[in-house]
């Protein structure tokens, strides 16, 4: 796939607009990154990841930013509706919540939509694997890591200037 040099130069001249947004980008990277590995490892998502992602706000704040905390709604209702059945968990509210104050509703939405996509092609696939290999039952994945994943890609879009 070739690059678009106005694609480059629109996340470049998003970079530069202000300090705080190069240092914001790094930061929630990192954070992502490190989110990714505690729920693989662990299976939780600790509070400390949580309130510094909803921090890196700060760096780059804007008001209505902090719409961007209601994406958690959907993800609440569904541990709500599913209660006791192992699913979506508190950690995984919280991350879209903290994510959301610092991509603003509509990234947020964007990072929703690719990385609960992402987790139930990769759920799908390992469902199949499990019933080839004659290990029928459900399993928990983690989903920070997809939320992760769709949290910074959704970031660098809006960066970009490919979500409004």
């Amino acid at each position: 796939m070739p690059v678009n040099p106005a694609s480059c130069q629109g996340m470049a001249a998003g970079l530069a607009a202000s300090p705080g947004t190069a240092l914001q980008a790094v930061l929630f990277l990192f954070l992502l990154a490190e989110v990714s590995v505690c729920d693989i490892k662990s299976r939780e998502i600790p509070d400390s990841l949580q309130a510094a992602i909803a921090l890196l706000s700060l760096l780059h704040f804007s008001p209505l930013n902090l719409a961007g905390a209601f994406t958690a709604l959907p993800y609440l209702l569904v541990a709500l509706a599913g209660k006791g059945t192992g699913g979506i968990g508190g950690g995984d509210i919280k991350l879209a919540a903290s994510m959301g104050t610092v991509l603003g509703l509509p990234a947020s939405l964007a990072a929703s939509v690719m990385g609960l996509s992402a987790f139930t092609v990769y759920g799908l696939i390992c469902s199949f694997v499990r019933r080839l290999a004659g290990r029928p039952g459900r399993t928990a994945y983690p989903a920070g890591p997809f939320l992760a994943a769709g949290a910074a890609m959704a970031y660098f879009m809006e960066i970009g200037g490919w979500i409004v």
